[in-house]
Parts: C-alpha cells; sequence; structure tokens
C-alpha cells in the first residue's frame, strides 16, 4: 500500500458488524483490498468523515453527544443485494440504520454520504468487490450459495466507531461512541 501522507489521512464513522466467522472467507476471495487495509464488516454510518487531523477533543464530545442521543437496537443481515461493482449484505431494521445515517448528516452537514457520489445512502455490509475474474452477478451468486442459507445473522448496534486511516494505508478504530 501506497503511504497516506498526514493532511490526506480519512476517518470513517462506522457500525461494526460483529460477522467476521459469517463473512470473514468471502470477504478475504472477494473483498481483498479491504481486507488487508483491515477495515472490518460495518454498515457505513459517515464516509468519508473530517480528516484525522482535524480529529480534535471538541469533535469528538460533538460525536460523544450526537450518538448518545440515538437509540440502540438489534438488527439482523437478513439477505444478499448488489449495485454495479459490490455485492453486500442488507441490514435490517433499513429505517433504523437510514435515520442514524441520516441524524448523523444532518448533525454534520460537511460531511456528506460518500462525498455526495450517489443520490441516496443505502445501508448496507460490503462483501464483495467486482474484480478482473467475475461479474457482480456472478458474485452476487456465490454469496446466495455461501451465505443465503446463513441468514439471517442477529447482531447489536450498540455505538458507532470512529475508524481512521493510518499513514500506511490501513485502518484503525480510534474511538467509539455509545447509543443511548
Amino acid at each position: 500500500m501506497a503511504e497516506v501522507l498526514p493532511q490526506e489521512r480519512r476517518s470513517a464513522l462506522l457500525v461494526p458488524v460483529p460477522a467476521e466467522g459469517l463473512v470473514d472467507g468471502f470477504r478475504q476471495r472477494h473483498l481483498a483490498a479491504t481486507v488487508a487495509r483491515r477495515l472490518p464488516p460495518h454498515v457505513t454510518v459517515l464516509f468519508p468523515f473530517a480528516p484525522v487531523e482535524d480529529l480534535d477533543a471538541a469533535l469528538i464530545e460533538q460525536l460523544r453527544s450526537h450518538f448518545s442521543s440515538c437509540t440502540s437496537f438489534t438488527a439482523e443481515l437478513t439477505r444478499v443485494g448488489r449495485f454495479d461493482a459490490h455485492v453486500w449484505l442488507a441490514p435490517e431494521p433499513h429505517a433504523q440504520f437510514v435515520a442514524l445515517l441520516t441524524a448523523t448528516f444532518a448533525r454534520f452537514p460537511g460531511f456528506p454520504p460518500y462525498g455526495n457520489a450517489f443520490a441516496e445512502a443505502v445501508p448496507h455490509v460490503t462483501i464483495a468487490e467486482v474484480g478482473a475474474n467475475a461479474t457482480v452477478e456472478h458474485l452476487e451468486e456465490l454469496a446466495e450459495q455461501e451465505l443465503g442459507p446463513l441468514l439471517p445473522f442477529g447482531f447489536a448496534v450498540g455505538h458507532v466507531g470512529l475508524f481512521e486511516e493510518l499513514s500506511d494505508g490501513t485502518w484503525r478504530q480510534a474511538d467509539s461512541f455509545e447509543l443511548g
């Protein structure tokens, strides 16, 4: 991985999903670059968030206050879905994930989801990316065969992690904010 200059290091707000046992083998085969960067299975709340160099005590306290006002909930990964170049697992209840994403963007409007690259942020857990050897349809079919029978997969949404990009291009969880 190429070195990331200090002023270019990014951060992200993510709901870690403890589904390593469910998806790690699949992700290692079909999402190797993300796994190599040490990003766990997750639902993105806001990415990109503030540059790492801007993550000061005041911003951390704003995050802590914001997330403490959001309600924790139980969730499930329920089905396989796809975008043009990615295959993912759908987290439910969809409306609660959308509410968390929407409230967080409303609180931090300077950081639009995915940099405004998409008309709508769809909550998901990415498990595969199209490469030279497979189409998105083929990857979706593989995911249905391998992971579909293991769904639904339940988990608790009790916190949001602040992840930061390191100078070597890998990521680490820098902080965690409990939901109310």
